[in-house]
Order: structure tokens, then C-alpha cells, then sequence
């Protein structure tokens, strides 16, 4: 699907768009490339990219303030993943500072228990690297869809610390790194799931090998919108899946169509979720051209290119996408959670990687969009 300037301004012009005030407080501190979830009425978000170990909490029912909960035992880290089974915050995997000052992967696991405002370590580690995977919780199963190969994104890391201040040496490793198809980085292709009961890791079938996806679960159903591919390069396509007697039997959406006559070029870290029975996203970052570069024959497909965010907002329904509106800033590598008929924005990254503290609440009737 195709939209110019004038088409567009036509959808936007139909389609009512409203900002209101802020519903929620803002965040004690700004959080982007976090974890978060909804237990009941309250939310939990806390860890990202700005080096905290805090978690915090708000009653959506009562919402005058954000608490500070226990620390997070596991260390700071970033893009962790999470999900809440029988009342329970599950926080697996991120990334994080070694002793000798390198980033690592971690695949270790914790569990919180708001009743006693308690962390514990899980006698478990996932089977796959975590970091750029996606987490959405179906009865007593956390479902994981893509994450990074822990070998080859530790390494590089390794790679670079070892490397030292040699600017050559460095040089000479980001282009090996970068110089490689999308199926030579082994992303995770299994949809994998852990289930607390049984403290069990399960390869549940076909996944699609993504970083960044966003990814949701709402009853049987699956919804997958973009993520990156490779470091750097971004897929525009979208795929809804549906659980049966044999396991998820997946099917390819339409892509995500572009915007302001721009050609799409995929998200990475958007953020949505479903409301009224339409699922919803917005925001996202990618690098403008890099599909055109990889298609033209360039592996390190965004090289040269600045990493742009976004705002546009889009809605599934009737079998295809349609842009609806935009939301107020750009943003992406926020927590965005289902409650009620609307998804909760939590935190996020803008232009030039600025934590965000705004708390937002999005949602979409088939007719009109409300941001507040």
C-alpha cells in the first residue's frame, strides 16, 4: 500500500485525532530499552539503557505517584524482556557491563513477587540470547519471539573492548561485522516459551529471526509487525499467528505501509499493542535508504546513514494496515502494555536517543485515535 502526501493528508483529515492531558505521572527517572508489565492494576517498569537497577510501580487505579520497589539484584542491563504469570513479574536476559568494563550478554533470570516486594534468582537460563528478543505472556507460558545469537553479538562486543583505543583494529572489526547477509548472524527462528510451574524452556515451532520486533499476544492470537533483521537493516513485513491443537500456524500480513511518500523502511523498537479489537502501533526508529542500499548489493546496509525516529501511528484491521494518526513525539524503545481497551506508553527513546519520563496512553475506536 502506497500513500502521497495528498492521500495522506486525506486518511488524517477523515480519521479525528485527539491529545489530552496526561493521565499518569511521569517516570521518577527517564527509561528507555527497559521491561516492564501489568499485574492486576498495577504496572511495573524498571532496568534500560540509562544504567539503573530500579524498578517502580504505579497503581493505574490510584495513580498520584510512581513507588521505587526492591532493587533488581541482576545488575543494571539493557533490553532486558518480561512477562507475569499467576501474579508474577518474570525478567529474563538484557545485556551488561562485564568486570573488565565489555558489554555481555546475560541469560539469567529473576522473578518478582509483589506480595513481599521480593526478587529471586530462577535456577534456569534461557536457551537462546535474549537481547533484541520480544516477550508477550499466554496463560502460565512466556512466549519469546527473535533475540540476537549470544556468540557472535557477545564477541563483537569482546571483539571491540579487546581492541582497545587501535581506531584500525576497530574499524576492521565493525566491517567483518557488518559485512554479512541477515541469515549470518543466526538470530533466533524458534518461537520458544518458559513456563514458571515447571521452570521449562519449550521450542514451540516456527518464530522469525527479528531484534526489536514488536510482538503481542491477544487470546489465540499472534501478532508480529516488523524488527530488524540484521544490525542496522530493518524488515517492513508483519505476520499474525494463531494458536491451535498443532501448535501456531502463522500467516504473512500485509508490510507496513509508508508514509509522507517515503518508501518503509521497517521498524525496529516500535511500541503498540490492541485496542477495541485493533491492533495498534506507533514510533520505531530505522535508517532511511538502508533497504535501498541492501538491495543495491551493500551487506552493511546502513552505513552512512542516521538512525531516524518516527511517530506515525497505524491500525490492523479488515486485512490490512492504515495510518491513523501521529503521535505526539517521536519515540520507540519504550514499554507498552495492554490495559483495558488501551496501551499504556511508558518511557521510550526520541531523537538522539533522549530517555523519555512521559507516561502516554494510546488507543484507536475504528474512526478516531486518542493519545492522553
Amino acid at each position: 500500500m502506497k500513500f502521497t502526501k495528498t492521500a495522506l493528508f486525506s486518511v488524517l483529515a477523515m480519521t479525528a485525532f485527539a491529545a489530552q492531558a496526561a493521565q499518569y505521572p511521569d517516570l521518577p527517572e527517564g527509561i528507555k530499552s527497559g521491561t516492564g508489565a501489568v499485574i492486576g492494576d498495577t504496572v511495573y517498569v524498571g532496568l534500560g539503557g540509562t544504567g539503573t537497577t530500579k524498578f517502580y510501580s504505579l497503581d493505574l487505579k490510584d495513580p498520584k505517584a510512581w513507588k521505587e520497589i526492591a532493587t533488581f539484584p541482576g545488575g543494571d542491563r539493557n533490553q532486558p524482556i518480561s512477562g507475569v504469570v499467576d501474579g508474577k513479574l518474570y525478567v529474563f536476559g538484557g545485556y551488561q557491563k562485564n568486570a573488565q568494563g565489555a558489554l555481555n550478554l546475560v541469560n539469567d533470570a529473576y522473578s518478582y513477587d509483589p506480595v513481599k516486594n521480593e526478587w529471586t534468582k530462577l535456577e534456569t537460563r534461557s536457551p537462546r540470547g535474549l537481547v533484541g528478543a520480544s516477550a508477550a505472556t499466554r496463560g502460565d507460558k512466556i512466549y519469546v519471539l527473535g533475540g540476537s545469537n549470544f556468540e557472535i553479538f557477545d564477541g563483537i562486543f569482546n571483539d571491540l573492548t579487546a581492541a582497545g583505543d587501535d581506531s584500525a583494529k576497530k574499524d576492521a572489526i565493525s566491517d567483518a561485522y557488518f559485512n554479512q547477509a541477515p541469515e549470518d548472524y543466526f538470530f533466533t527462528t524458534e518461537l520458544l516459551s518458559y513456563q514458571p510451574a515447571k521452570n521449562k524452556w519449550t521450542n514451540e515451532g516456527q518464530g522469525y529471526p527479528r531484534a526489536g520486533a514488536m510482538f503481542s499476544i491477544d487470546g489465540d492470537n499472534l501478532m508480529v509487525v516488523n524488527g530488524e533483521i540484521k544490525p542496522g537493516l530493518r524488515t517492513a513485513a508483519t505476520y499474525q499467528g494463531t494458536f491451535g491443537k498443532n501448535g501456531v500456524e502463522w500467516k504473512q500480513l500485509p508490510d507496513l505501509p509508508g508514509v509522507k511518500g517515503q518508501a518503509q523502511d521497517g521498524l525496529a523498537g516500535a511500541m503498540g499493542g490492541y485496542s477495541n479489537g485493533r491492533y495498534i502501533v506507533t514510533g520505531g526508529a530505522n535508517f532511511p535508504g538502508s533497504v535501498k542500499q541492501f538491495n543495491d548489493g551493500m551487506n552493511w546496509a546502513h552505513k552512512g546513514l542516521t538512525k531516524t525516529y518516527h511517530n506515525d501511528i497505524y491500525a490492523f484491521g479488515d486485512g490490512k494496515w492504515s495510518v491513523v494518526g501521529e503521535y505526539p513525539m517521536n519515540i520507540a524503545y519504550g514499554v507498552a502494555v495492554n490495559y483495558g481497551d488501551k496501551v499504556l506508553m511508558i518511557g521510550g527513546e526520541t531523537d538522539g536517543g533522549k530517555a523519555l519520563t512521559e507516561v502516554k496512553t494510546m488507543s484507536f475506536d475504528g474512526d478516531k485515535v486518542v493519545v492522553e
